[in-house]
């Protein structure tokens, strides 16, 4: 078996926990849903569908924080069982446009940062007093500010901006799996 891909039985397991999020839901709701009748079906059926389509989304978070990684689509392909040009096709973030352009003044587009030299960038960009506003598909996107910024990156649930917050951090984004943070460094 190729190393790195999941095995069969991880696979199920993975399944069955999927599985047991609606089955919990439905478990939970009051009156519970039994399925015993039309009642419930279409609430049901809402349920699973958020369900697939948050896989979808984290799908693809995984892909583009795969591809910051410097992973090839032909290992993306192999993963997921197709060819190359299909997870290209298919995956392939928004080449830098709309999902960058914002048309508020000037911003400075940092390209090529990756999972493993983003941080560096943020320190360089901050440093010159370049405010995050928004994170890409390999890109983050800065404008000029009068001061100067610190960033953090963290990995962890949608919580962890509460958390943040309360330190004194501003949310940006989220990038999956990171989540960006700024604040402005106090003047000597």
């Amino acid at each position: 078996m190729t190393e790195g891909i999941i095995q069969i039985n991880e696979q199920q397991a993975v399944r069955e926990q999927t599985a047991a999020i609606v089955l919990n839901w439905a478990a939970g709701r009051q009156p519970p849903f039994t399925g015993e009748t039309a009642e419930g079906f279409a609430e049901a059926i809402t349920v699973a569908h958020l369900v697939a389509d948050e896989g979808r989304i984290s799908l693809h978070r995984w892909i583009d924080a795969a591809r910051r990684t410097g992973l090839s689509w032909t290992d993306i392909g192999n993963a997921l069982g197709i060819s190359k040009q299909a997870a290209q096709q298919r995956f392939k973030s928004a080449e830098m446009g709309d999902e960058l352009a914002s048309g508020e003044g000037e911003e400075i587009v940092r390209l090529g940062a990756t999972a493993f030299n983003e941080m560096s960038i943020l320190r360089e960009e901050g440093g010159k007093g370049n405010e995050l506003v928004r994170t890409g598909a390999l890109a983050l996107v800065f404008r000029p500010t009068t001061h100067l910024w610190e960033y953090r990156r963290k990995i962890g649930k949608a919580s962890i901006t509460a958390e943040m917050k309360r330190a004194g951090w501003i949310y940006v984004s989220s990038w999956m799996p990171f989540h960006y943070f700024k604040r402005s460094v106090p003047a000597e």
